[in-house]
């Protein structure tokens, strides 16, 4: 009979675009399993069919198609779209796409540059570029010199990126083993003090810390550990066998997830914990069916 789990999420840090949390009672095969469905499996929009109707620059239709697709555009309501193989309209409606504008003609002497705040929605839409959110940022699409013009309308679509890769909403999405150091402070006490200093120096990422005061070797930040064993061959060095112990705490996973901008980060972990257990949910069910 095999034991039942029960995963724990326990989110460590958040801020607007990143967050960090910890994933617990589980393994490394659903670990592995969230992580891909976030990079790939959470619905988002892009830009995926544009239609040029003038353009004099350097750069060729094709190039700033490929451009318009990479730009992130806001997704938190990406769930109210149908995707465009399930719409009933015949090639786009506001059920399943966002039309953009793009309208530029450089009438000055110098090269001007076009960007994402160029791209205009047609109609009452959340679906913007990313740069919307009342800060400077923009994405160049192309520049244009004297006299040069692009015209052209884009569609924006929903869809994920085991498709194509625009439709990633993050930027990262990696997980960790959570380290477990352990000193042995019996042996560490036969160490001299310079030895000490040399075996906390010795590590890459400042795990340990020498306390002066009681001139002791003590584990400061053991989840900086990104077992390199520097320290187990400092140790080594020192003939002192044992000295410290490094493993990992079963069943818990140090997550770190950095959005696009197109939706926050927690929304894109919980989208994809819910995709996940549909697809758990589904498994099951084609397994009762096939022993009924």
């Amino acid at each position: 009979m095999t034991n039942s789990r029960s995963p724990q999420v326990e989110i460590t840090e958040i801020s607007h675009d990143t967050i960090a949390f910890t994933l617990s009672g589980t393994d490394a095969s659903i670990a592995n399993a969230l992580r891909r469905v976030m990079i790939a499996e959470v619905p988002t929009m892009a830009i995926d069919l544009v239609e040029v109707r003038v353009n004099t620059s350097v750069c060729h239709d094709e190039f700033i198609a490929h451009r318009l697709g990479l730009i992130p555009l806001m997704s938190t309501n990406a769930d109210t779209y149908n995707y465009t193989r399930d719409c009933k309209c015949d090639g786009n409606c506001v059920d399943c796409s966002v039309t953009f504008e793009l309208s530029v003609l450089n009438t000055t002497l110098e090269d001007i540059s076009v960007t994402s705040h160029d791209l205009i929605p047609i109609g009452e839409t959340d679906v913007k570029p990313v740069d919307h959110r009342d800060t400077p940022d923009k994405v160049l699409i192309v520049k244009l010199g004297p006299n040069e013009e692009l015209s052209l309308t884009a569609i924006a679509r929903k869809g994920i990126a085991k498709d194509h890769t625009k439709w990633s909403p993050v930027a990262v999405a990696t997980y960790q083993f959570d380290p477990l150091v352990q000193i042995n402070s019996s042996r560490m006490d036969l160490l001299s003090e310079s030895q000490k200093k040399e075996f906390v120096s010795s590590c890459p990422t400042r795990v340990y810390h020498y306390e002066e005061q009681h001139r002791v070797v003590v584990v400061e930040e053991p989840v900086s550990c990104m077992f390199c064993e520097q320290c187990l061959r400092t140790a080594e060095s020192f003939n002192v066998k044992d000295l410290v112990k490094i493993s990992v705490k079963s069943g818990r996973f140090l997550f770190k997830v950095e959005s696009t901008g197109l939706m926050p980060p927690d929304q894109i972990v919980f989208a994809a914990l819910r995709i996940l257990v549909d697809k758990l949910d589904a498994v099951d069910n084609e397994i009762t069916l096939d022993a009924a």
